[in-house]
């Protein structure tokens, strides 16, 4: 027999002129484990609508094809074994990757890699896991932002030299076409201004100044210039003391590309201070799914510390990477002295419930942490004494807003290197602001090392209290029962870090609850997170420790999901994390454990799959759909139909909660409920979900009696394999 795999449906039909003989199998597998499954289910096996059908059986225990990725039963109606493939179970949650299959002999497949080829000798086409789509960049090949004027109408006259494209301004006797209008040196034309140390901007006070890159070229030398020497021009500004001595603390603000500041003793030498760019108030962790487009792509600041600068006068450089307008910001004040406290062998003291203001202007990086921060800027240490036991809170707050702070606490052998393993630290937190708690500190002394991803002063803080009892749902040990089906409120407040189950980053706070199966359960587990935090969802055995982790979803969008089919009858935690420690809410999906329904037709109303009143988890790909029906949240611009549908049919004979979840779908999905006896029925408010992002279409319906029609579509013509799992429980 041979098998022909279409739409999620496997057909079997008789083999025509050969006998006898072996192949080898895909991926390097022997014809060994197919024989091996085939004689678990009985011998040959009749496959049909999606289903493998084997020996006689009485009951689900007779039937065992070794498949991790079918589910097992017998069918009471035929006495037969059945075994029902099930993709879910062999996603690894990679999209570039491909969707990986189950195969009825072999198991968990690998997926074909994402073919993002558009054919267009004209574009850089790339496979971006971080938004699970497909990029398509116009030729750039000088970087200048400007496609190639052999791609497009009106684009790069010169490809090969990033100081001409259209976008440029006319620079004035440089011999060159700067703007690709076909003329040179043309009037109107730009000279630079302040473009060195003798033509200056000057600054005598206290203020913000505007200088332009514009037509500049590179002159002077910088240990934290860019490094971009096609690209890259300087300005000057001259800062002049009439008496000091003075601080000058200078910041370089610039909406785009790339921006450094330096301030020296003479022009062209003598560096006093450098300052590298980055991006401005960026979070310590990017979130995966931040889009490309998000602000925080943009923006750079750079910012030195000039300290006890005597009279006279001194040359501030700026240098960028394109032409640009860059704000710089000048504040002079009384002389300081530097922070010397940047070991755990120079840690200065803080005194307890007093803040001090750490500046990590300049500072260098000497300690590691597990918090993850996505910067290199410096650190500092402060060492506190406990006289007794203690619950013990670090707050870090920046003032200016120039960087997201990380905090840790760590113990007397406060010593580990920035590139090695913090045995040291105890526990640590990150963000805006950041805090880091520990119950039950012992007496003794202690370190507090504070660091952020910007240049920035952060006020700091070391509270310590009377020791507490610990919440009950502090760890997986005597967890509070977890009723399925129902939306727990839950305060993480005096809650530490307690469980590293791999799922968030080391510094998140969590709380554990206890989640009992009965009997196998499809489980859906999901996490709402407040604004701008970032938060994980993950079900575990009872003891929480390494390897114990059944399923795990994190992300920044909220809600959070994770879920998983068949999940085996037992006693397990059900664990939320969040980076930032706000209220979540939390809500164990369960249902009996049931087999993946295929969708292979449904094109329309006529012919929509019926989805059970008790929910179910459906498998379709739209890739041989048509386009029969428009969406009121698709893109705008889209034209009839838009992208290919199937339909679905949900009727209700009670009010309910409806939750429909298209996480692992291989696409840009969109999903529509509508209500009606007539398909496709009427839109209704809140009931249209796009899922451009990774965890794709969600929605979250309280709904009443009645007849509603599901509609998966694609957002902005996509199309291809999709997932709904849909649960229905009381409201």
């Amino acid at each position: 027999m041979h098998r022909l795999l279409v739409a999620g449906l496997v057909i079997l039909f008789p083999a025509l002129g050969c006998s006898g003989g072996g192949s080898a199998s895909p991926f390097g597998q022997d014809g060994g484990e197919v024989d091996a499954q085939a004689e678990a289910r009985g011998g040959d096996a009749q496959r049909s609508d999606g289903s493998i059908f084997g020996q006689p059986c009485l009951d689900d225990s007779q039937c065992d094809d070794r498949v991790d990725c079918t589910h097992d039963l017998c069918n009471q109606e035929l006495h037969r074994c059945q075994f029902i493939l099930d993709d879910s179970r062999c996603q690894n949650g990679v999209y570039c990757d491909g969707i990986e299959r189950c195969d009825p002999d072999l198991g968990c497949r690998r997926g074909s890699i994402v073919d993002c080829n558009d054919d267009q000798t004209c574009t850089i086409d790339i496979c971006v896991e971080a938004m699970r789509t497909c990029k398509h960049d116009l030729r750039d090949a000088d970087g200048d932002g400007s496609p190639d004027g052999h791609c497009m109408a009106g684009g790069d006259c010169d490809d090969n030299d990033p100081s001409v494209s259209p976008d440029h301004v006319e620079v004035c006797d440089n011999h060159k076409d700067d703007n690709c209008d076909g003329q040179v040196d043309e009037t109107p034309c730009s000279k630079p201004t302040n473009d060195t140390c003798l033509d200056p901007l000057v600054i005598t006070k206290t203020g913000t100044y505007t200088l332009d890159t514009t037509a500049a070229s590179r002159d002077y030398p910088g240990t934290c210039a860019p490094m971009t020497p096609a690209t890259i021009r300087d300005v000057v500004a001259a800062l002049e003391l009439a008496a000091g001595p003075l601080d000058a603390d200078i910041v370089a603000e610039a909406p785009g590309g790339v921006v450094s500041v330096a301030i020296g003793k003479d022009c062209g030498s003598g560096e006093i201070a450098c300052g590298a760019g980055v991006k401005a108030m960026a979070p310590p962790v990017r979130p995966p799914e931040a889009p490309p487009d998000d602000p925080r792509n943009g923006t750079q600041i750079a910012r030195l510390r000039a300290r006890a600068l005597a009279t006279g006068n001194y040359p501030v450089y700026v240098w960028t990477d394109r032409d640009e307008t860059v704000l710089l910001h000048v504040t002079l004040g009384p002389p300081t002295v530097a922070p010397t406290n940047e070991t755990c062998g120079t840690a200065s003291p803080i005194a307890l419930g007093t803040p001090v203001i750490a500046s990590l202007v300049g500072t260098k990086k000497d300690l590691g942490s597990r918090c993850p921060s996505d910067a290199q800027i410096g650190d500092l240490v402060y060492r506190f004494d406990l006289p007794d036991a203690a619950d013990v809170t670090v707050y870090a707050q920046s003032t200016d807003g120039y960087g997201a702070p990380v905090v840790s606490i760590r113990n007397q052998s406060c010593a580990a290197p920035a590139d090695a393993a913090p045995a040291d630290e105890i526990a640590c937190g990150y963000g805006s602001p950041a805090g880091t708690f520990v119950r039950k500190l012992q007496k003794g002394t202690y370190y507090v090392a504070v660091s952020a991803n910007g240049p920035t002063d952060v006020q700091l803080e070391v509270d310590a209290s009377p020791p507490t009892t610990p919440p009950a749902d502090e760890t997986c040990n005597g967890a509070p029962i977890l009723a399925p089906n129902r939306t727990l409120a839950i305060s993480l407040t005096a809650h530490t870090d307690d469980l590293d189950l791999g799922c968030a980053p080391i510094g998140s706070i969590d709380a554990a609850y206890d989640l009992e199966l009965a009997s196998p359960s499809d489980v859906l587990l999901v996490e709402r997170i407040a604004d701008g935090d970032i938060g994980a969802v993950s079900l575990a055995l009872p003891a929480c420790g390494s390897g114990s982790e059944k399923l795990c979803g994190h992300g920044s969008t909220s809600p959070v999901r994770a879920s998983l089919l068949g999940v085996p009858a037992g006693s397990y935690r059900a664990v939320v994390e969040t980076a930032l420690g706000n209220p979540v809410e939390l809500t164990a999906f369960v249902r009996p454990a049931s087999a993946p329904t295929l969708v292979p037709f449904a094109d329309t109303c006529a012919a929509a799959t019926s989805i059970s009143e008790g929910g179910g988890f459906y498998q379709g790909n739209t890739l041989n759909a048509a386009a029969d029906y428009s969406a009121g949240c698709d893109v705008t611009g889209v034209l009839g139909a838009g992208a290919a549908d199937q339909m679905l049919k949900l009727a209700l004979s009670s009010r309910k909660r409806v939750v429909l979840d298209m996480k692992g779908s291989s696409y840009a999905t969109l999903l529509d409920v509508r209500k009606g006896e007539v398909c496709p029925g009427l839109e209704m408010p809140g009931a249209c979900s796009v899922g451009y992002v990774p965890l794709r279409s969600y929605l979250d319906l309280t709904l009443d009696p009645g007849i509603y029609w599901v509609q998966v579509d694609g957002y902005s013509y996509a199309s291809g394999s999709w997932l709904l799992d849909v649960r229905v429980v009381d409201p």
